[in-house]
């Protein structure tokens, strides 16, 4: 009977212990908020939203040049803050030369020059560049491209000299800005500017408004890393196609997607995507500000841009528009897979249209860094390779290098690494311990 008794006694302790641990476990909120994901959520920076042709047409760099204090940024507040303030600007009258005498800004009372250059990534049209900003001009625009502007702030009015990129044209602007109103301007950034050196690679960049500017001596510039996922194939094929039925092959790493009057490849490898309408054909002479204008609202309208892009080249031979993506102010390039945006303008549609199709998203937080190598190093390894010619060169600047980590694993995580990238030839290469690729 006693051990009857014991049993049930141990029996209930048991159950009573079991209903306690049960309430316990499924009560039980743990404290998340103490777990640190090292992972910041991030804007969709790879599409998906439209934009305005301002935020896409800007320059990579501002110099700001006081006599023979050279300060420059690739700060876009600043780079694009500035410009702002010229906007609805009246220009008094503009003509272009072909003689680069004709690129002579004036001299303040101390005898000392202080101008800006704004400079672009490629040749830009000035029609382009005047929507931008509003300029004001009574008469016809002349058909002309320019990929550095000289801002002559040492006058009492402002003067805008705009330069080719064979530097053997100069167009000149007389404005209604006052000079002292946008020095003020300036020096409202002027904490943002560092030290750059200009520097000489042939007799066309032999005097400080045509010498080649960049970061006199960048130092240590961070790594970036970001998570990274894929833009759906079936998606664009889907807005491209539209009602046509589609036929799909294979060939190892590369699909083909064709309808009856467009055929489209992706690359698994580059994540590349390009897409042919083949009802169309390229056609030459066209105007570029148009040209520009008609690939820009293509790409507006099938959301394929985002305001951190900026339309980096145009080749007018191909009627193509280029744009690179830009982060902190770089330009990115990579070695390993596709990541600009390209579109050939035909007759009366898109004829080629190239995307990349890897995304980015959230942002993980780092503290490595990359120690860059000085201006003038550059300068100095590019004329000892006897492969190279340092004429060729026409500008120099610090971009992203971008490629998957070599410590990623299913996250897919991206590394953005600094480096000096160089156009050389007019292309612009990745520089490494003296070599370009």
């Amino acid at each position: 009977m006693f051990r009857e008794r014991a049993k049930s006694a141990i029996l209930f302790v048991l159950v009573i212990t079991s209903a306690i641990l049960t309430y316990m476990v499924w009560s039980y909120q743990p404290e998340f908020s103490q777990v640190d994901t090292s992972v910041e959520s991030t804007p969709d920076i790879g599409g998906g939203e439209t934009v305005a042709f301002k935020n896409v047409m800007r320059a990579y760099q501002l110099i700001w040049a006081d006599g023979s204090d050279v300060q420059g940024t690739i700060e876009e507040d600043v780079v694009v803050g500035v410009r702002e303030f010229l906007e609805d600007t009246e220009i008094q009258d503009i003509n272009v030369y072909s003689n680069m005498n004709r690129l002579d800004p004036a001299v303040k009372e101390d005898g000392k020059e202080e101008f800006l250059i704004v400079d672009y990534p490629s040749e830009m049209p000035a029609k382009s560049l005047f929507q931008v900003l509003g300029f004001e001009y009574d008469s016809a625009l002349p058909d002309y491209s320019f990929d550095r502007i000289i801002v002559d702030m040492a006058s009492e009015t402002v003067t805008f000299f705009m330069l080719n990129e064979s530097l053997d044209k100069v167009a000149v602007a007389n404005t209604d800005i006052e000079s002292e109103y946008l020095l003020s301007i300036v020096e409202k950034y002027e904490d943002s500017f560092e030290d750059y050196t200009g520097i000489i690679t042939n007799q066309q960049t032999s005097n400080n408004k045509t010498a080649i500017y960049g970061p006199s001596d960048p130092g240590e510039v961070n790594v970036e890393n970001f998570l990274s996922t894929q833009h759906s194939v079936d998606v664009v094929n889907d807005i491209l196609f539209m009602d046509d039925e589609i036929s799909t092959t294979r060939n190892e790493d590369v699909y083909v997607y064709e309808g009856e009057s467009n055929i489209a490849t992706y690359s698994s490898d580059t994540y590349s995507y390009s897409y042919t309408n083949l009802d169309e054909t390229l056609s030459s002479g066209r105007n570029p500000h148009q040209t520009i204008q008609q690939s820009f609202d293509f790409l507006n309208s099938h959301t394929a841009l985002a305001k951190e892009h900026m339309l980096f080249d145009y080749e007018k031979e191909s009627n193509e528009s280029i744009y690179r993506f830009t982060m902190n102010g770089y330009v990115v390039f990579s070695d390993e897979m596709q990541n600009i945006i390209s579109v050939k303008y035909g007759n009366n549609a898109v004829y080629e249209y190239e995307r990349p199709q890897l995304h980015i998203d959230a942002h993980v937080p780092g503290d490595q860094t990359k120690e860059l190598t000085t201006l003038e190093n550059v300068r100095y390894q590019i004329a000892l390779n006897e492969e190279l010619d340092l004429q060729k060169v026409s500008k120099i600047t610090i971009g992203y290098n971008m490629g998957f980590a070599e410590s990623q694993t299913e996250l897919n995580l991206l590394e953005f690494t600094p480096e000096w990238y160089v156009k050389y030839d007019g292309e612009w290469m990745h520089f490494d311990e003296g070599s370009l690729y």
